[in-house]
């Protein structure tokens, strides 16, 4: 829960932070005045955004023309323009690994003022989930896709967007300082935060710190959710840049009440009680605390030395570099119950204890990964058209549970691989390939080929092509192989699940439609006796999906549509069709001072028997007594962005004022009532 302490240490911290820039000054922007051409200075790095280049030499950065955008007529960079883009083009990010900064796979900053309205972490890319009651509390999509993890998977995935993985940290690559700060209040003492601190502390060494909290005691009695995450992060590279290293430190803590759903949903549905807190539920003292952290360290070595400064021309080949990683990651899922009820606990397992519930696991990752990748400094003709890297991980795994207190060891080796090739200015070929070496997993393997074609080059095109295939075989999750709770104790041989997936679509500017097809056997699911069971035959799923953003003047369209089929609709509970669309206004006012954006938000999904949830499996299971959907959800915003700040305010689901007590996101979990919300976003910058 957010506190006024809480408060005043963030506010304190970004106070420190801007104090620091401006005893220290990291860098000086050259204003359009003062351009530089590319050949004119000695370049230590060299960075493209969004079709701005950035060259920093020393401590300056200087902004250059594109020759593909301006002919190198410097007289196109107009001072208004360079200090409009300024902000966001001189910061970007990559994730998880430095393997894709050496890529350029990175990531610039949001701060279109289109998705300034969401902050919820399951709506903030246009998720569509089934979900309880409550911000913060268990999930379950309501696309199908296949697992591709292979080897030991430590995912929780019905709290997967509430967590921080190592996946989910951004390194950040900025030449100015930045800071940002979102808060958002809604009915109910429901609070939402979001801070982002990022510097260069001297030369080639930064640091970052992203901190975000949901917080609700939600509407019904033990529905409150109350989740924090957390991630640290430091970088450093030699001047030369033959050496870097990169780390980071996460928390997560989610700690959630679990009520079970409500016992009548008559009484809500006819509306005879308005009080929420008055719905009786199932379970009235069960909690859910999961504990997830972990770091990593990361560094690479150039096996070649930079170039000297009086060398004009590129290398041709470069023999690149090797990079070790540590990951050390653990996992605390705990299940509680001081009061459990027989009736609801009473069609499964004999409880070992019937008076008390408390579930552990304890789950432990030590990994190791050694990678040789062609690439270097990029400064080679070959690297431009040509990527080759390979290696080897190890992970050794310990987990127990807490009713069996011996803890069970695994240890895996995996050696993987991949290519990718530039061809033709136009397209792009990529192929990886992994292995898994070990008792516990040996034989799961994973290969991925895809293929990027421009109807045309790539800056100048009528869109993009996109395809790729996945064959895939894998041991199910570890929870099904073998469980021991309360409640709930099995064990398993299952045969790998083995897939196959296809995909495909075509990409114009801001519109993208495409399809999935997956075949695929062994899948592994819980039937409604809440007992793990595997599907023998070959199974098929296809989804096709339109999605993308469409500007008309003052008025746009933004929308995510989907359509899905599956052979065994009995055991794999989908939607058929579920959508979300954003109709908006957007203009600027104040004499363009200020942007305004208000709207409708619309979502819906077609009528299902969606999986019900067990709270003490932290997991979703097939019913067959209640379908939910064929409602939709609209929501109305009004957004201000003035400079750097997004504020907002919303009413969410403001038809549940008709009277149509119909809304369910689970069964026996109604969806959240009519409620407000008002909120800021501040970016700052050096």
């Amino acid at each position: 829960m957010i506190t006024y302490k809480n408060i005043i240490t963030v506010l304190f911290l970004i106070f420190i932070l801007n104090l620091y820039q401006s005893a220290f000054p990291q860098s000086e922007i050259i204003s359009s005045d003062s351009l530089l051409v590319s050949d004119t200075i000695n370049m230590q790095e060299t960075i493209k955004v969004n079709d701005t280049i950035l060259q920093k030499h020393d401590s300056t950065l200087v902004l250059i023309p594109d020759s593909n955008q301006v002919n190198n007529k410097l007289s196109v960079f107009d001072k208004e323009k360079i200090e409009k883009e300024v902000d966001s083009s001189l910061i970007y990010y990559f994730e998880e690994s430095m393997e894709n900064d050496k890529r350029f796979i990175v990531h610039k900053p949001d701060t279109n003022i289109l998705n300034g309205h969401k902050f919820d972490p399951l709506k903030i890319n246009n998720g569509m989930y089934s979900t309880l009651s409550n911000v913060g509390l268990a999930y379950n999509p309501l696309e199908f896709s296949i697992t591709q993890n292979t080897g030991y998977n430590m995912d929780i995935p019905t709290f997967r967007n509430y967590i921080f993985k190592n996946s989910d940290v951004k390194y950040y690559k900025l030449y100015i300082p930045q800071s940002k700060i979102s808060y958002v209040m809604g009915s109910k003492k429901e609070q939402n935060l979001d801070v982002i601190l990022n510097r260069e502390i001297i030369p080639n060494l930064y640091i970052g710190f992203e901190y975000a909290l949901n917080n609700s005691p939600g509407p019904y009695t033990n529905s409150s959710s109350n989740n924090t995450r957390v991630f640290f992060t430091g970088q450093f590279y030699t001047n030369n840049k033959r050496y870097g290293v990169a780390a980071n430190y996460r928390n997560n803590r989610i700690r959630v009440g679990e009520n079970g759903g409500l016992v009548n949903d008559s009484i809500f549905e006819y509306a005879t009680e308005s009080d929420r807190r008055v719905l009786e539920v199932n379970l009235k003292n069960a909690s859910q605390k999961l504990i997830n952290s972990g770091f990593q360290v990361e560094q690479y070595f150039n096996l070649l030395k930079p170039k000297r400064k009086i060398d004009s021309n590129n290398r041709k080949i470069d023999i690149g570099h090797i990079s070790h990683s540590f990951k050390y990651e653990r996992n605390q899922l705990i299940f509680a119950d001081t009061d459990p009820l027989i009736d609801y606990y009473s069609p499964y397992f004999p409880p070992i204890d019937s008076t008390s519930t408390f579930d552990s696991v304890y789950q432990e990752k030590i990994t190791n990964k050694i990678l040789w990748s062609s690439l270097g400094y990029n400064e080679d003709e070959l690297s431009k058209v040509f990527y080759l890297y390979f290696g080897v991980q190890n992970d050794i795994i310990s987990q127990t549970y807490a009713y069996d207190s011996v803890p069970i060891k695994y240890n895996q080796t995996m050696p993987f691989g991949g290519i990718s090739l530039n061809l033709f200015k136009s397209m792009h070929l990529i192929a990886y390939g992994e292995l898994i070496l070990s008792e516990y997993s040996g034989g799961d393997y994973k290969i991925k080929a895809e293929i990027e074609q421009y109807l045309g080059t790539k800056d100048k095109n009528v869109g993009k092509i996109d395809a790729s295939l996945v064959l895939l075989s894998r041991k199910p999750d570890w929870w099904y192989e073998g469980f021991n709770s309360n409640r709930f104790r099995w064990q398993n041989d299952f045969k790998k699940e083995n897939s196959m997936i296809i995909s495909g679509s075509y990409s114009l500017k801001k519109l993208r439609a495409g399809f999935e097809f997956n075949t695929f056997s062994n899948y592994t699911y819980l039937n409604d006796s809440i007992l793990p069971k595997q599907i023998t035959n070959t199974e098929t799923h296809l989804k096709a999906f339109v999605e993308g953003n469409i500007n008309i003047k003052k008025f746009g369209f933004d929308t995510k549509l989907v359509y899905q089929r599956v052979s065994v609709p009995a055991i794999i509970r989908i939607p058929e069709f579920s959508g979300l669309l954003n109709i908006y206004f957007r203009s600027k006012i104040f004499k363009e001072a200020a942007t305004l954006q208000t709207g409708f938000q619309i979502s819906y999904y077609s009528s299902f028997y969606a999986d019900a949830y067990m709270p003490e499996l932290r997991a979703f299971y097939l019913q067959n007594e209640k379908k939910i959907g064929n409602y939709p959800f609209a929501d109305f915003y009004l957004t201000l962005n003035v400079k750097r700040a997004i504020l907002f305010f919303k009413i969410a689901h403001v038809n549940g004022y008709f009277g149509d007590y119909r809304y369910y996101n689970a069964p026996h979990y109604p969806a959240r009532d009519a409620r407000f919300y008002f909120g800021v976003s501040w970016r700052f910058y050096k």
